[in-house]
């Protein structure tokens, strides 16, 4: 068998005149969809005319093909990082039988070119995905019978590209014989036997056209800004014969990048719902289901545990989420490979699910405080109302970090209330369609079933809102005539200035560090502790998916919108801003905070 123009003793065939070679086209075992399941396509084949076939004849595997693509691996290349530097590149399961063996080996039977054009691949970190992308990009480049091959590595920016390029330069000038008949370059390796390269793209390539490309390894899909340097370069390859373009990533945090689409793209494909026989998908990703602390679960999802994923390396990076909650985000994207809202994770969705998903029946006469976040004219304004339930049991000790006139300060607060949210929102009847598409929450529903009021017009109704708060909000809640409000002037000073003067106390509240900070541990440990009556409300529960969380050097929090402005979080804001009228109340200031000072 021969690699470009490099020669190597030949394999004896295992094709057997009486029957199939193995168990099936993938080799020994179960089949890939059924080992490893709902992670790829069905791939049903028969055996007949000494080869196995697709049932409707189209496609056939060529045994032969594929054994030459898995050998290159272990045969012609080494790992040069960590515990196995040195060894040869034997092929994980999973990279074997879904991956290498269906890519190469699957052919159509009209032309025996390649089946699968392109490869979804999604595994979480630590899979072994950036050294198989440029292992792929090696087999393309010296082996896949193309002269004048056109192979690139491409990411978001050169820096990560360079990453699956250097790898395989690294492997190249690990072996003698691909060494020889190649030039190493810092950028390009060129074979000029067969005036093939393959090479790292640079920063500006999205502004070129014209690359003849036969093989396109794009790392770390997810982090991809928009469809512009992808589209220049998949259409690059419409003038090859059999291009392979070999799309991996694990999850990312923009469900609507262009990685969001293609990996919705994938699932469809998995699932039959399109029909797409040139697409081979691969994900390992934990559902929404699945509990993020169960062992089987990480089992399931990450292909190389216990060989590149270290069991012990798994729980602590889980420990570490369980204790700090802005960690938790990371371990479900980087080794569930599940998508999530949140840029930099604050308060995990099962922690607010855990909360009562009743009110209590006497919140008409209990303590409230009000936060108003009108937002922007066109959009979702909400008011929460945050009560004061008084707690029998032991008191929540947070530590957080706030202002003083100072500057930052670390105070130890000891609160004696849980506290209930009844939230109101409202959104402008003409534009809710299309903020319902662009959001793809169900505003018509909501508007229903009476969690959302819809104004009239196509921006937000002050007048309705006023009306509201002061009439039915105010009757159902005599109490809130002597509460704080507090409200974010950026949007909400004419309401409040009309509310004052019909005799509510508002207050501004500042949308910074200074004055949300505090109010934002003690949220956070409110719900951790189970101390947030919050009626099950969809909408807010929407929100607390969405909040992002930021922090300054001094340790102080803010809530944040996620990089998409489609993703609302009114409603926790809101909330945030009445509990922050509660926390400062003169009746509870001295009982409850003890100032500590910041080193």
């Amino acid at each position: 068998m021969t690699h470009g123009t490099i020669n190597r003793p030949r394999r004896k065939s295992r094709h057997r005149a009486e029957g199939p070679p193995t168990d099936g086209w993938w080799g020994n075992g179960l089949p890939p969809d059924v080992r490893w399941p709902g992670v790829t396509i069905r791939l049903d084949a028969v055996w007949r005319n000494d080869r196995w076939e697709s049932p409707d004849g189209r496609y056939w595997f060529d045994h032969k093909a594929a054994q030459v693509a898995c050998d290159f691996f272990p045969e012609m290349l080494k790992h040069h990082k960590g515990e196995f530097a040195g060894q040869p590149f034997t092929l994980l399961p999973y990279q074997d039988q879904l991956v290498i063996r269906p890519l190469f080996g699957w052919k159509r039977s009209s032309d025996n070119l390649r089946r699968f054009r392109k490869v979804f691949l999604a595994v979480p970190k630590g899979s072994g995905k950036s050294p198989l992308g440029a292992g792929i990009g090696l087999f393309l480049t010296y082996c896949d019978g193309e002269l004048g091959a056109e192979v690139y590595s491409a990411a978001a920016d050169r820096d990560q590209a360079r990453i699956v390029f250097d790898t395989a330069k690294i492997m190249v000038e690990g072996n003698p014989d691909l060494n020889d008949i190649s030039k190493v370059m810092q950028r390009v390796i060129e074979v000029p036997s067969t005036h093939s390269y393959y090479k790292v793209l640079s920063a500006d390539v999205a502004s070129k056209h014209g690359p003849n490309i036969h093989g396109l390894i794009f790392d770390e899909f997810h982090a991809q800004l928009n469809r512009q340097l992808y589209e220049v370069l998949h259409r690059g390859t419409v003038k090859r014969r059999q291009p392979v373009t070999a799309l991996i990533t694990t999850a990312g945090d923009d469900d609507e990048s262009i990685c969001a689409e293609e990996w919705e793209y994938a699932r469809n494909v998995m699932s039959g719902s399109y029909q797409d026989e040139t697409y081979l998908p691969i994900i390992f990703e934990a559902s929404k289901e699945d509990s993020w602390r169960d062992v089987e679960v990480w089992k399931r999802v990450n292909p190389g545990y216990g060989v590149t994923v270290k069991a012990d390396a798994l729980a602590t990076e889980a420990a570490a989420a369980a204790n700090e909650p802005r960690k938790l985000n990371d371990f479900l994207r980087y080794h569930l490979n599940r998508w999530v809202n949140q840029v930099t994770a604050w308060i995990p969705i099962d922690w607010w699910d855990d909360c009562p998903a009743t009110l209590p029946e006497n919140l008409a006469e209990l303590r409230v405080f009000g936060g108003i976040d009108m937002a922007q004219k066109i959009d979702l304004a909400a008011f929460p109302l945050v009560f004061l339930i008084p707690h029998e049991g032991p008191p929540v000790e947070v530590k957080a970090v706030g202002t003083d006139d100072a500057g930052p300060v670390e105070r130890s607060l000891s609160f004696n209330y849980s506290i209930a949210i009844v939230p109101h929102f409202w959104i402008p009847e003409e534009t809710m369609r299309e903020h319902e598409k662009n959001d793809r929450v169900p505003y018509s529903q909501w508007v229903e079933k009476g969690l959302v009021t819809a104004t009239e017009g196509n921006v937000i109704d002050y007048d309705r809102i006023y009306r509201d708060i002061t009439g039915p909000i105010t009757d159902r809640f005599p109490k809130l005539r002597e509460a704080e409000i507090g409200y974010d002037p950026a949007f909400a000073t004419d309401i409040a200035q009309k509310l004052q003067a019909k005799g509510y106390r508002m207050v501004e509240v500042m949308q910074n560090y200074q004055r949300l900070s505090e109010s934002c541990h003690l949220f956070e440990a409110l719900v951790k502790g189970k101390r947030v009556f919050h009626g099950g409300h969809r909408i807010l529960r929407n929100h607390m998916e969405n909040v992002a969380i930021k922090q300054d050097d001094a340790g102080r929090i803010r809530p944040i919108k996620p990089k998409r402005r489609s993703k609302r979080i009114d409603g926790v804001v809101g909330s945030i801003m009445g509990l922050s009228r509660a926390i400062v109340a003169p009746e509870e200031r001295e009982q409850t905070w003890r100032f500590l000072s910041v080193e």
